[in-house]
Formats: structure tokens, sequence, C-alpha cells
């Protein structure tokens, strides 16, 4: 029984010039416009001295909240589909600034991660914290921008002074801008570093230097000189707003949550397809450098 042969002209060099014909293709071939669901997203970052508190962890250390925050953004660049596009907010005192207008992640990852890493405390500009117009003024940010650009909004929510009422920001609709308000922080109350214009720490606030909401009669006194996650507060803001609501207990899970098809938008994303014509000559050369078969075979396929 004779073995079975390739056509003369895939035969020797039949494959060597169909291998170059299609790896000649593969540098040729133009890109093409697909188009993709991405999105826009503004990050904004609270970097108020209560994300300074350290009750979270990275890589077994402990870590301020702040820097799980950055480090959750790192983490999500590296995993966002090319077309996406992300900036960078800052919220203290009671507005969030835009830092970065959004970019596409690709293009400018470098750039991304080099702006990111200097957001902190040395950008404050007041020592307030009034989380809930922090929220509304990164919505508007995101509104202005247009082309549904979405929000997530990074917080431990704590408020100073205290909260009293939902800011009346008739202008943002609810649900008019899409996002997340994501929740960074412990449960266990826990000082607050107290710092200076540098970023360098210089104690601990104590509950006389700090505004206490009022007690009623028979109530505890409130402990705004320590800080934790203010949960129930969030979630508040979060059902006002239309933004959903997530606790951040690991710095993997933003990259989801930023992929989440609910903040996608339709866009034209240029694609390389040279993929696909390199890889089939790959396959050609394997073809023709396929190891012989050995002597025995040849002898028992003959009979």
């Amino acid at each position: 029984m004779k073995r079975p042969t390739l056509p003369g002209p895939l035969q020797g060099s039949g494959l060597l010039v169909a291998a170059a014909l299609l790896l000649l293709l593969a540098l040729v071939l133009p890109s093409v416009t697909l188009p993709l669901e991405r999105s826009d997203t503004i990050v904004a970052f609270d970097i108020t001295q209560s994300m300074d508190v350290e009750d979270m962890q990275l890589a077994g250390e402990p870590a301020s909240r702040l820097a799980f925050a950055r480090e959750a953004a790192r983490r999500a660049l590296r995993e966002l589909p090319c077309g996406s596009r992300v900036g960078w907010a800052a919220f203290t005192e009671y507005r969030t600034l835009l830092l970065l207008a959004p970019i596409e992640v690709c293009d400018n990852y470098n750039d991304l991660l080099a702006t990111l890493a200097e957001i902190d405390g040395r950008m404050r500009w007041g020592n307030a914290s009034e989380v809930a117009k922090g929220v509304f003024w990164a919505l508007r940010a995101a509104r202005d921008l247009g082309k549904r650009t979405s929000v997530v909004f990074l917080t431990d929510g704590q408020e100073a002074p205290p909260f009293t009422a939902l800011p009346p920001f008739d202008d943002v609709r609810t649900g008019e801008v899409r996002g997340w308000l994501l929740g960074v922080g412990g449960n266990v109350p826990q000082p607050i570093p107290r710092t200076d214009a540098e970023g360098r720490r210089v104690g601990y606030w104590r509950a006389e230097e700090v505004v206490q909401s009022t007690a009623a009669g028979g109530q505890p006194r409130s402990h705004e000189h320590l800080s934790e996650l203010r949960e129930p507060h969030l979630r508040v803001i979060a059902g006002r707003t239309g933004l959903s609501y997530a606790t951040l207990h690991d710095p993997g899970m933003l990259a989801t949550l930023m992929r989440d098809a609910r903040l996608a938008n339709r866009v034209d994303v240029p694609s390389d397809l040279y993929a696909l014509p390199a890889a089939l000559a790959l396959l050609v050369l394997l073809l023709h450098y396929r190891p012989a078969a050995p002597r025995w075979r040849r002898s028992l396929s003959r009979t």
C-alpha cells in the first residue's frame, strides 16, 4: 500500500513559495475598521485624608485605601480592550476635577500609568470631604464630555463635615450618567493620618480637631476622627444618582466592572488581520519541514 503524496505544486519548494506568499500578504494586508463595543470612562479618586488609612492589603502588606484604588486602576488598564478610553479625576473638599480627559488605552498606556502614579494627597486643595457633592461634580464632568462617558468613583464615603442631606443637584438626572460608585476601606474605624502639603505624615486627627455630628439624647457621640467604609451612605448616593454600587474587595475586580456591557458604546476600531495569513504561513512551513517517516514505517507501508 503506497503512502499518499501531496499534489506536485505543493511538494518541496511549492510549500515554501506558498508560505512566502502568505507572509507577504501579512505584511501588506491593510487594517480594517470593525464596529466593536468599547467604553469611555472617567475614573475619579477620593484623595482626602481618610483615604490614607492603611486598612487594605496589597501583596500581603498593609496599603492605604488610595494606593489600593490606584492599583485596581493600574490592573484594569492592562485588561481593557484597545479602543477603550480612560481618563482620571480627583475629588477633595466638595469638587471633583478632571485631571485627564479619556484617551485610548493602548496608544496611551504608558502615559496613563505615569499620570496615575502622580494622583495622591499632594493634590489636595482642602481638608473637607463632601463626598455626595463630589460624586455629582464627577457626573457633571462626564455629562459635559458627552459620547455616553461613564464614571467610576472610588471612595470610602466619609463626609467631613458630617453629612446632613443630599445636595440638590437638579441639573443631573438620576441615571443620566452610567457608572459605578465603589467603596474602598475596612469596616473597623481607624485613626485618620494627618499629612502636610507635601504628603508627609505629621500625626493623626484627634476628636477635638474634627467636627462631630450632633448626638441625639442617649445616643453615642460620633467618631468623625476615625474612619471606616461608609457603605450605607454610599448606597444612598448611588440610588439618587443611578450609579451601581459595589465594595472593592479585590483590586482585580475593577477591570471586570469597567468591562460591564452596560457601560459600552459601539465604536469603529481599526483592526489588524495580519495574524491570520501569518498563522497559515506557519502551518505551511510546519507541513514542509515535518519529520520524515521512519524507515521501518516506510517498509511497512509497501506491504
